[in-house]
This record gives structure tokens, C-alpha cells and sequence, in this order.
């Protein structure tokens, strides 16, 4: 009797691999070799060579590079599918097993923007390392939204509402914006009093603020000013420069318990929440449960004196 053989899948098959899977994913995703290494924690060296082995053992290019990064390859289509495929199964199951976890130790990824997590929430993290050393605290930095769906971290803290019906979120504080200086440059340069003010005045443009439609009047001072004199996107580089007395430029509020600038007399009319939140799926794990408890904590102990607005503040517009 004569067999028949099979009939082969014109799509290749990478379910074998979920660590390629992985890598590829994230190259698509990212657009980039460059970017998925940082989404992944790894080289961009390593995520080329995983490419270029995947591509061998397909048989098949996948992705093609362009002016402005990578595209997945018509041929490698198919591909993508099966592996959103295997991460959607994959991060469900990863995501009840969390919620079911009861160990108290491992790691628990934390987002923050890069101003929050070094100003406030890194110098309180020294007390829950010791209730719970082997709690490994993961914090990662940027203004990034990153997926909690797809355990890109654990728990986020936010200056926006989130929309998804699976993130539990919790208002643990507010601020307003504000524009601060160096005391050497208010005695060098005076002390704005009124927006028109700031047209002759050194501006540190921070850049990552303008795509926030609350930041607009901002956006609109530095538009019109002749005077930038640093743009980045880092919070960090932006107050090191102030600090620095190069100019001036719009922060938190509560940039002064770590900075010695003082408050510009100009207010913008801008408030922004604070909204820690968490995955409804996961947030019952335990060691999740326990970052999420204690971050919560500090910010109610620091509420009042870091994260409430001043009484003039109370009526403004929240971002």
C-alpha cells in the first residue's frame, strides 16, 4: 500500500522554540535589533545572532530593513501570527500562575518614569529589602507604557488612568507642574514673573513633556523661545542641567524634597494623578500582592508632604 506523505505547511513552524519565538517578537514589535535587546535585557549582538540562526533553521528571510527599522517579510507573515499565538497562550498561563504564586520570593518588575523611580521610589525600597530579601525588585525606567498583560512588569505606577477593564488602578497621590531654577541663575539672570517673561529667559526643553496634550502651555513657551539651550529626552539630564543654572524648565512639584531649585512665581494650570496599577490576574500573587501593599503604603505615609497639591493648585485642571 502506498503512503501518502503529508502535505507541508507553506508557513514554517517555529513552535518548537519559544525562546526564538521570543526574539523574534520582539524585533517586530520594536522595530529594531537595538530596541528589542532592551525590551528583552540582553545584546543587541545576541538578538542579531538569534535572528540570523532562526532564518537558517526556517529556511526563510524575516524581516527586511528600512529607513525607519524593521519590517517583518511578507514570506515571514504566517510566522508572526503563530507567534503572537504562542504568547497570547503562553502570557495566560504565565498570568494565573502568578496570580496562584504563593512563594515570597523572586522578582517583581515595577515601571516608573525615570524622575519618579530615582527621587522617590528606589530610596524606599531599602525597608521592604529587608522584610523580604528575596524579593528581587525589578525597576524599570522610561516614559514608555509598557504591557502588563504580557508581563512586561508587574505593576506600573501611572500619571493616567488606564482604560482596560483587566488593570486594577488606585489613585495614591497628585502634583503640579512647575517651573523651577537654580538660585545662581535667578541671581544672574532675575526671577521671571509672567509668561511673557520666559521669552527672554534660558529654557531646558525636556523634551518628552510636548507629546502630553496637558503640557501644552509649556509647549507653547518653548515654541516661541529663542533661548533653549539643552533639548533631552531624560528627566534626569533636564534637572542636572537646571541645577546647573543653564536655564530654567517646568518639573513635579515635589522636585524640590530632592533638588535645591526654587519655584518659578508663574503658574501653568497643570495637575497630574499618580495611579499605581496591576494586572487583575496577577496581583493576587504573593510577593506581587506584597510590592503592591507596600508601595502603596509609602505613598500614603508621603502623601501629604510629596504628593498633594498646595491650596492655590486644587482648582486647577488635572492633566
Amino acid at each position: 500500500m502506498t503512503s501518502v506523505s503529508p502535505r507541508k505547511s507553506k508557513v514554517p513552524n517555529i513552535l518548537g522554540d519559544w525562546d526564538d519565538v521570543r526574539f523574534f517578537l520582539a524585533v517586530a514589535k520594536t522595530g529594531s535589533f537595538s530596541a528589542a535587546a532592551t525590551q528583552l535585557n540582553t545584546k543587541q549582538t545576541t538578538v542579531g545572532r538569534r535572528i540570523q540562526a532562526l532564518e537558517r533553521r526556517l529556511g526563510a528571510k524575516l524581516f527586511d530593513r528600512h529607513r525607519h527599522g524593521m519590517e517583518v517579510t511578507p514570506a515571514a507573515r504566517g510566522v508572526l501570527v503563530q507567534a503572537e499565538s504562542m504568547l497570547a497562550n503562553a502570557t495566560s498561563i504565565e498570568r494565573h500562575l502568578a496570580g496562584l504564586d504563593r512563594e515570597m520570593s523572586g522578582v517583581v518588575r515595577v515601571a516608573a518614569t525615570e524622575g519618579l523611580a530615582a527621587q522617590w521610589l528606589v530610596p524606599r525600597l531599602t525597608e521592604l529589602r529587608r522584610m523580604h530579601s528575596d524579593i528581587l525588585v525589578q525597576v524599570i525606567v522610561g516614559d514608555q507604557v509598557l504591557d502588563l498583560a504580557t508581563r512586561q512588569a508587574d505593576l506600573a505606577i501611572r500619571f493616567f488612568r488606564p482604560t482596560s477593564n483587566q488593570l486594577v488602578a488606585a489613585r495614591v497621590g497628585q502634583f503640579a507642574m512647575s517651573i523651577f531654577a537654580a538660585p545662581a541663575y535667578v541671581e544672574q539672570y532675575g526671577m521671571p514673573q509672567r509668561l511673557d517673561d520666559l521669552r527672554s529667559h534660558h529654557i531646558v526643553d525636556h523634551t518628552t513633556l510636548h507629546s502630553l496634550p496637558a503640557m501644552k502651555p509649556w509647549t507653547e513657551v518653548v515654541e516661541h523661545s529663542t533661548n533653549v539651550v539643552l533639548r533631552t529626552n531624560s528627566s534626569h539630564s533636564a534637572i542636572e542641567a537646571v541645577k546647573a543654572a543653564w536655564g530654567i524648565s517646568v518639573f513635579p512639584s515635589y522636585i524640590t524634597k530632592t533638588a535645591n531649585l526654587v519655584e518659578v512665581p508663574i503658574e501653568l494650570g497643570i495637575t497630574r494623578d499618580i495611579w499605581l496599577v496591576s494586572h487583575e490576574e496577577t496581583n493576587k500573587g504573593a510577593r506581587i500582592r506584597a510590592v503592591i501593599d507596600y508601595i502603596r503604603e509609602k505613598f500614603r505615609q508621603d502623601e501629604r508632604e510629596w504628593f498633594s497639591l498646595p491650596s492655590h493648585g486644587r482648582s486647577m485642571v488635572a492633566a
